[in-house]
């Protein structure tokens, strides 16, 4: 398996997804992992906070996590739950991915700005795929971002969208080694290979938004994906129950 970030100059604004993209030497059955944060520069999804009014139940909630009203106020529009939170966090549900402040971001964007995860991630990874299909080139696409796993210190990769290839492969009734049957196992395709992605990108001033992927085994698709592909109802989640969350 090859993994290979590719550089994109700095954008500010909305711009062509597909076009800045290009300069690299796409192959079919390649997998193309772009950052979140580009696609969703992208689509415009900057907000400028001085243009954010907060309402009643946002100050609440920023007076409850000491953290900015504006931002707060994001977080309750963008998130479809919230179950917690830190001084300066919120913790949040956005389409079955538990994320701080929703997802919204103020790295890689001008000051007193933020950013938000693309409106529709999925049809967003399926716009770009078929603009490669559009052009003889059969490959998956992920959009990816970082994320904190409980208990480490660090950030690795998640897909919050992707389209071409199955995100997860299901294990179960398999058997291990010793024989042993598999009862619970679910491969998260996608999630691995956006952290592979994502290692190869970082998230600083490196100006390598995407990676290519190639080498990997997965199950191609032509269906149309959701998020309901790759999540569990938070209710069932062993992190949120196990923690008394929900």
């Amino acid at each position: 398996m090859e993994i290979t970030a590719i550089s994109v100059p700095a954008k500010l604004g909305r711009f062509d997804l597909f076009e800045a993209l290009q300069g690299f030497d796409y192959k079919d059955s390649d997998i193309l992992v772009v950052s979140s944060k580009f696609v969703a520069m992208s689509e415009g999804r900057f907000v400028k906070l001085d243009t954010v009014r907060p309402g009643a139940k946002a100050k609440r909630l920023a007076k409850k996590f000491r953290m900015d009203e504006r931002l707060a106020e994001l977080v309750l529009q963008e998130a479809d739950m919230i179950v917690g939170g830190i001084p300066g966090f919120v913790l949040a549900i956005r389409k079955g991915m538990m994320a701080p402040n929703a997802g919204i971001d103020k790295s890689n964007v001008p000051p007193g700005h933020v950013i938000l995860y693309p409106k529709k991630p999925f049809a967003s990874a399926q716009k770009l795929r078929q603009k490669f299909l559009d052009n003889g080139i059969k490959l998956g696409v992920i959009l990816a971002d970082s994320r904190l796993m409980p208990t480490r210190r660090g950030t690795t990769g998640i897909a919050i969208a992707c389209a071409g290839f199955e995100p997860v492969e299901d294990d179960r009734g398999k058997r291990d080694l010793f024989g042993n049957t598999l009862k619970v196992t679910l491969r998260a395709v996608a999630d691995s290979l956006a952290t592979a992605g994502v290692a190869v990108m970082r998230e600083a001033a490196e100006s390598t938004p995407a990676a290519v992927v190639r080498g990997f085994p997965v199950t191609w698709t032509e269906r149309k994906l959701s998020w309901k592909d790759m999540a569990v109802p938070a209710r069932t989640d062993i992190y949120l129950r196990g923690t008394g969350m929900l």
